[in-house]
């Protein structure tokens, strides 16, 4: 099903700098990340930047999801995967999509294509984020906005979200709380699958800088 984009299309506006030169305005997107096979769908909608890098989105997303940042992740934008930079350039080779070095913005095309988070090296975690609007110039703020959402997210530690809805059926048929489910090492996951907590994730957006 085709998706309809509100924006304003080919209206690209213009900077006049100082100097009399000019430069593209950059717009801001709103979007939507949801865990596919989710019941009832955990997702979130924001609003972030278009100057805002890959890695930065990562960031905002492990906010949003409640995630420690633990493992390995990628971006699949249109059909390229873009992965982080190894820090020591001798050490590995450093991927040819770096996502440091791409902005939201050059990225608008494939975005509208394909566009996923995968976290814990592809096999566990999955988010598909769609751009539901593209923010003219000006009608957004310069750092990210949690605008709404629905349901808590589940502890990356269970596995992916197959593991995760066993889980729930599990607990929901013996009526034992989430809250106290213990893992292995016994630690108690703590997690509220149907709380949805936005104003505590707002608090930790407010501190994010780009």
């Amino acid at each position: 099903m085709a998706k309809i984009l509100k924006g304003e299309f080919g209206k690209t506006k213009e900077v006049r700098q100082a100097n009399g030169q000019t430069e593209k305005a950059i717009p801001g997107y709103r979007l939507k990340l949801a865990i596919p096979f989710s019941d009832p769908l955990i997702w979130r909608r924001i609003q972030v930047p278009g100057q805002m890098t890959l890695t930065h989105l990562h960031q905002v997303i492990q906010i949003c999801m409640g995630w420690q940042d633990s493992d390995t992740h990628q971006f699949l934008v249109g059909k390229i995967f873009y992965q982080p930079g190894f820090g020591i350039e001798d050490f590995k080779r450093k991927p040819e999509y770096d996502e440091a070095a791409f902005e939201l913005h050059q990225l608008e095309e494939g975005m509208q294509f394909l566009f996923s988070y995968l976290y814990d090296g592809g096999d566990g975690w999955e988010l598909q984020i769609a751009v539901e609007k593209i923010l003219n110039p000006g009608t957004f703020k310069s750092f990210p906005l949690l605008l709404d959402g629905a349901n808590g997210c589940p502890p990356e530690e269970v596995g992916d979200i197959h593991q995760y809805q066993a889980l729930l059926g599990v607990l929901d048929e013996s009526g034992i709380d989430p809250a106290e489910v213990y893992l292995d090492m016994g630690e108690s996951m703590g997690f509220k699958p149907y709380v949805f907590d936005g104003e505590e994730i707002q608090k930790k957006l407010a501190k994010f800088n780009i």
